[in-house]
């Protein structure tokens, strides 16, 4: 019996075990992706099954998704969300958008990034590409984000990140796969995933 035949026969977890992983994912989600009403697509949006496809992939070890939230006090940006004037209370707004994406390539264009405004993706737009020779290529999404977009661009995108800004004091990063179907690592990571 080949390898590969080998690890249909061996027992995985239990279903119930499995299930609570998805779900735990899809609450996780539902709290961490801000969907925006002019972005629904609709059928899609509205779905459930979408926070479960995009549960599904992080599960199953397709993509990966981290949370980065702000120290008390600071922001994710090197305190430049203070520079730029962005106030709480004025979240959301098209000019919050603005100085969030003004923030970001400030950000990224210091650390010698080139910083390019809404790049085309698999599915619509990005807000911003963030590109550097030896990195994957990044694009980040300010404010709301339609669960649709977001679901298909993280199937279909290779060497890529994806970075979610709900806010100037979390951003979300989901790793996609690379060529080969695993996921990426970055120059410290060694060995097998």
């Amino acid at each position: 019996m080949s390898r590969k035949d080998r690890k249909f026969t061996e027992p995985g977890l239990p279903w119930h075990i499995v299930e609570k992983a998805i779900n735990r994912e899809i609450e996780w989600l539902r709290k961490v992706i801000v969907p925006g009403p002019a972005e629904k697509v609709p059928g899609c949006d509205e779905c459930p099954y979408t926070f479960r496809k995009m549960a599904l992939l992080i599960i199953t070890g397709k993509i990966k998704a981290k949370e980065f939230i702000a120290r008390e006090g600071h922001d994710l940006w090197d305190d430049l969300t203070q520079k730029h004037g962005i106030k709480k209370s004025a979240r959301h707004g098209g000019s919050w958008h603005r100085r969030m994406m003004d923030v970001i390539t400030e950000y990224f264009k210091d650390k010698g990034f080139e910083v390019i405004p809404e790049p085309f993706l698999n599915k619509g737009r990005a807000d911003l590409g963030i590109y550097k020779d030896g990195y994957p290529d990044l694009f980040a999404e300010v404010g709301t984000i339609s669960p649709y977009k977001l679901w298909w661009n993280l199937q279909m995108l290779t060497n890529s990140k994806i970075l979610i800004v709900p806010d100037e004091k979390r951003a979300i990063e989901f790793t996609c796969r690379d060529d080969q179907g695993d996921i990426l690592r970055s120059a410290q990571e060694k060995g097998p995933i």
